[in-house]
């Protein structure tokens, strides 16, 4: 199995003749063969052990929870590959001087423990999204914390490694990283031995509201469709399918079981409108597919992504995955019948919802129609790994639920004819059971009165500009694809990489 330890040491002369510091990453809770999972508010706690073979002079250990995210796209003009790399996330472990030996030499034959507590974020700094956008939206999107994608021995369930659905062009990150610097005087800090062990993060994701689909080609929820008696023969009516997008399907935090069996349920919708007095088809079965769309750009998003509006630059790596077959030949047409007295608009104004999501065909002109609806339960399979919709910088994660349904006309057809539906479906991750929600603030009088009646300053404003100690001052917007930055520089801020690729990241 792929170890899930990063090594980073300098190239220097020094680090060859004195060899370099060994570092051991150990996380409470280690589980053989497996990468440790955790979510939001959760605490990832352990301890690097530091060792040499022989004394060796440094100055500094440092000791950060990082998160970077990697997209990798071919290039249209000429062979090769283009792509972007961001540090989206960096928290640093505060570490007194009375933890470190005095003088600072590690000393061949002892073993020298720091330990460390990191609590996951919900969110990020504001400035981590600072590119341009075209939705105003889209911020808030990018500073929500990503989940781990895209490598391999990550995904899986506490038990074996699963399959993610997602491309090698694309990956986001997560580790604990130790390094152990020396910094001589009048020169730049020198890295004895850096060493990396990875971790998998999957965020808790509260619901959003309802995509706005109506000019997305990408979905379709609403379908009509003429049924005929046979094959080169008239037709009986006319059929309209239609569906809304259902409830997200909510996962689970990591290393806990699953709750229920049934995530979440979609209805299909169908109103049949017949030429004359003929009976509806008879319905036969329905089939439900997950389309799993991973989206990644050489440069940040400015808008959320659409799989079917892919420009230069940009890549959509989509795979279905097959979720149930139901027989619904059980279902009953239910029959109505509009009064001669209702014109066809007044009979829309007074039906349900439910019919007015379906509506009448194009071509109905009578008083009597049909309507039935199929509930298709959403479950999604144990043998794969799932991850919330998220929207980042670079990258994105998408699904979208297939909806085909079969259907028999009197007269004998060579191919039963089918219809579909495309409607969006999200994938939410609820918080652990012990996390603690913020409990609503009730104003007492008093402090209604010092709002509403204290005197006000009208000193000018002072801005402010300190970020959260335990985050890295020196992360940056994402850079220019036309920009590289070497990955061993003591700079941190995000990078792009132009040019040839011999392999995805």
């Amino acid at each position: 199995m792929t170890s899930s330890f990063v090594t980073r040491g300098s190239s220097t002369l020094e680090s060859l003749t004195h060899g370099r510091p060994k570092v051991d990453i150990n996380l409470v809770g280690q589980t053989d063969g497996l990468v440790n999972s955790y979510t939001t508010k959760d605490r990832i706690e352990g301890t690097a052990v530091i060792t040499v073979d022989r004394d060796t002079r440094f100055d500094d250990v440092e000791i950060t929870f990082e998160g970077t995210s990697r997209t990798s796209v071919e290039r249209v003009a000429m062979p090769g590959r283009t792509g972007a790399y961001q540090t989206f996330l960096r928290l640093r472990q505060p570490i007194e001087d009375a933890a470190y030996p005095t003088p600072r030499v590690l000393e061949a034959g002892r073993t020298y423990k720091f330990h460390f507590t990191f609590v996951v974020p919900d969110r990020l700094l504001p400035h981590v999204c600072s590119h341009k956008k075209t939705n105003i939206h889209v911020e808030r999107s990018h500073t929500l914390l990503p989940p781990s994608l895209g490598d391999p021995m990550l995904a899986n369930d506490g038990k074996s490694l699963l399959n993610d659905l997602a491309p090698d062009m694309c990956r986001i990150s997560y580790l604990i990283r130790v390094t152990v610097q020396r910094r001589p005087e009048n020169s730049s800090p020198k890295t004895l031995t850096s060493v990396g062990k990875k971790v998998r993060i999957i965020p808790a994701v509260d619901e959003e509201p309802p995509l706005n689909i109506t000019d997305d080609a990408t979905y379709c929820t609403r379908k009509e469709k003429d049924v005929k008696r046979g094959f080169m023969r008239g037709k009986l009516g006319r059929l309209v399918v239609a569906s809304w997008q259902p409830k997200p399907v909510q996962l689970c935090p990591p290393n806990s079981e699953a709750i229920d069996s049934v995530s979440t349920v979609a209805t299909v919708h169908l109103r049949f409108d017949p030429v004359g007095n003929e009976e509806p088809p008879r319905l036969g079965t329905v089939w439900s597919r997950l389309r799993v769309s991973s989206l990644f750009s050489a440069e940040p998003w400015g808008d959320y992504p659409c799989p079917r509006g892919a420009q230069i630059g940009q890549g959509c790596y989509t795979e279905t995955v097959p979720l149930s077959t139901m027989c619904v030949a059980s279902a009953r047409w239910t029959k109505h019948t509009i009064g001669r007295g209702l014109s066809r608009c007044d009979s829309l104004e007074s039906t349900s919802s439910t019919e007015s999501l379906t509506g009448p065909s194009a071509s109905f002109a009578g008083e009597t129609y049909y309507t039935a609806s199929v509930v298709v339960p959403v479950t999604l399979p144990k043998t794969k790994s799932f991850v919330p919709t998220f929207h980042s910088c670079l990258t994105s994660r998408i699904y979208c639920l297939e909806l085909s349904i079969s259907y028999h006309t009197p007269n004998t057809n060579i191919l039963t004819p089918t219809t579909s539906l495309k409607i969006p479906v999200q994938l939410t991750c609820r918080p652990r059971s012990g996390a603690k929600e913020k409990e609503p603030h009730e104003s007492t009088q008093h402090e209604v009165n010092a709002e509403f009646f204290s005197s006000r300053s009208i000193a000018p404003f002072r801005e402010a500009q300190i970020a959260p100690p335990e985050y890295s001052e020196n992360l940056g917007p994402i850079l220019p694809p036309d920009r590289s930055i070497d990955l061993m520089s003591t700079s941190r801020s995000p990078r792009v990489n132009a040019g040839s690729v011999g392999a995805a990241c």
